[in-house]
């Protein structure tokens, strides 16, 4: 048998020690049991896959939440483009804001398969927060920023070209 890691230890025990709480927020924010599990356990897998920034942070259990929240958010938005799509397929007409959106795929789609085009799109269409950007693509906040400002630029040369 492998002796255990004390991470791991740790992170089960602010698990069993702060189920409760995140269960009872995550289903007020869900609505859907099975949907508020699911975030919980992405939460921890989060924690899991960055442990050292985890463990280390002087609050685990406001880190936890923060991240709790940051994957609800993520759930709830990509429910609603789903909830969007079906009833675009089910002939229901376009909601609002949907034909600006297809408009910016359309416009931009030779743009679309580059990194800049995504990184862009997740910012002013998705409405992710630097913060929730750079723990998607592992980086610093400054990073984040950085690697954002260089995309618009480029996008601006493009479109005035």
């Amino acid at each position: 048998m492998k002796p255990s890691e004390p991470w791991k230890e740790s992170v089960e025990k602010l698990y069993k020690e702060m189920y409760p709480a995140l269960r009872a927020y995550a289903q007020r924010v869900m609505e859907d049991p099975a949907l508020a599990e699911e975030a919980i356990q992405d939460a921890f897998c989060i924690a899991c896959a960055r442990r050292e920034q985890f463990l280390s942070s002087p609050n685990p259990q406001g880190w936890i939440m923060l991240t709790l929240k940051h994957v609800m958010q993520n759930m709830l938005r990509t429910q609603a483009k789903l909830k969007t799509l079906l009833s675009l397929e089910a002939g229901e007409g376009l909601p609002a804001g949907a034909p600006e959106l297809m408009s910016v795929d359309l416009l931009f789609s030779d743009l679309s398969g580059s990194e800049d085009f995504r990184l862009l799109k997740r910012i002013a269409l998705d409405r992710c927060t630097m913060l929730e950007l750079s723990e998607e693509l592992g980086i610093s906040v400054e990073a984040c920023k950085k690697r954002v400002q260089r995309a618009r630029k480029r996008l601006q040369k493009k479109m005035k070209a």
